[in-house]
């Protein structure tokens, strides 16, 4: 099969963890409460613990009834975990299941098909037990996660409702004045009569022949109104200027070196040059490929990185520059090593099938 599930690997991998521990040497691991989110394995764990009922009917029942008890609790814990589990630097989990009921339901029914790790049960000494269970962050979760981080970038919002038109006040005419008393006293000085208004006289004749029309005046030209200039996008390379996938130099993956960046680890990462133009998560990686395989995976030692399945024998390693103030989860390049990174950023390339490990410090 041409896609490749890498986060799966993570399950076998499990059961290379010393008893009591989240991680192997290397690996980021983010503890949360009772579980923790690997991100170098795409996964996230938690523990739960059952003690025996004392209404057991006999020892079996006991078993059973522990186990099913520890397993709903370490489900609860687990559906915790995943409520903090970034979806970029600035988005969490819980932020969607908290505005969509719908993406809630099915976060919690994604939480019930979660299966235990059976290398960290333990028994303890007064009959409790104790389980860890995991589930894999890509797949059907993660396309969840895409769709609706998607939706929130569009920025849709209702339409407002229409304004309900009050009815104005009738106005009303104002009440007539009253009559007013007549003057008593003595009489008042007899006002002057307006002066008589004297007829124009008419200019002399000559002067009526000498005034010539004034020449009408000449038609207004309408003046464009000119547009406000948009401002200027970042120019991407055109697919069919990119050289052809077949041309390329043949690496297998890349390998993003973030030490000392101080980027956080998200579901959703991007690559960007100075300039802000996209890299890696452009239109070129398919939605179906990014829920099924997961943007990246990290780790914090680079040899490892180098050598790890996900990138295959020959990857590229470019050094990041900076991180995205604004997202910490955006990785920038310097203008030498984007150059080295662009022309794979279309299809047919390792980066459409998220060919992608990100080291950290």
């Amino acid at each position: 099969m041409k896609g490749i599930h890498f986060i799966t690997l993570g399950f076998f991998a499990l059961a290379l963890i010393p008893e009591g521990a989240w991680a192997e040497r290397g690996e980021v691991v983010e503890t949360l409460g009772n579980g923790a989110i690997n991100w170098s394995k795409g996964i996230i764990l938690a523990k739960g613990s059952g003690a025996p009922p004392r209404d057991a009917r006999n020892i079996a029942q006991a078993r059973l009834m522990t186990e099913r008890a520890a397993l709903t609790d370490a489900r609860r814990n687990l559906l915790e975990v995943l409520k903090g589990v970034r979806v970029d630097s600035s988005t969490l989990v819980e932020n969607f299941m908290v505005k969509d009921d719908q993406i809630r339901l099915q976060a919690e029914g994604f939480i019930q098909g979660s299966v235990e790790v059976r290398s960290l049960r333990r028994y303890l000494s007064d009959g409790a037990i104790e389980v860890t269970v995991a589930v894999d962050l890509a797949g059907d979760f993660l396309s969840l996660m895409l769709q609706a981080a998607a939706e929130a970038r569009k920025g849709v919002e209702k339409p407002p409702r229409p304004a309900v038109m009050e009815p104005k006040p009738e106005k009303k005419a104002p009440p007539p004045e009253p009559p007013r008393p007549p003057l008593v006293g003595k009489p008042g000085p007899t006002p002057s009569p307006p002066p008589v208004a004297q007829p124009p006289i008419p200019p002399p004749a000559a002067a009526v022949l000498e005034k010539k029309p004034e020449p009408p005046p000449p038609p207004a030209v309408p003046v464009p109104e000119k547009k406000p200039e948009p401002a200027p996008a970042p120019v991407r390379v055109p697919e069919k200027l990119l050289p052809r996938p077949a041309d390329l130099p043949p690496f297998t993956g890349v390998v993003l070196d973030a030490r000392g960046l101080r980027m956080k680890p998200a579901l959703m990462i991007r690559v960007l040059d100075e300039g802000g133009m996209e890299l890696y998560r452009g239109q070129y990686v398919p939605q179906e490929k990014a829920a099924q395989n997961g943007l990246a995976l990290f780790s914090r030692d680079l040899t490892a990185a180098q050598t790890h399945p996900r990138v295959g024998k020959n990857p590229l390693t470019v050094k990041g520059s900076k991180v995205n103030p604004a997202n910490p989860s955006d990785i920038i390049l310097a203008e030498e090593n984007a150059r080295k990174m662009a022309p794979y950023a279309q299809k047919g390339t390792f980066l459409e099938d998220c060919r992608v490990m990100v080291v950290l410090e």
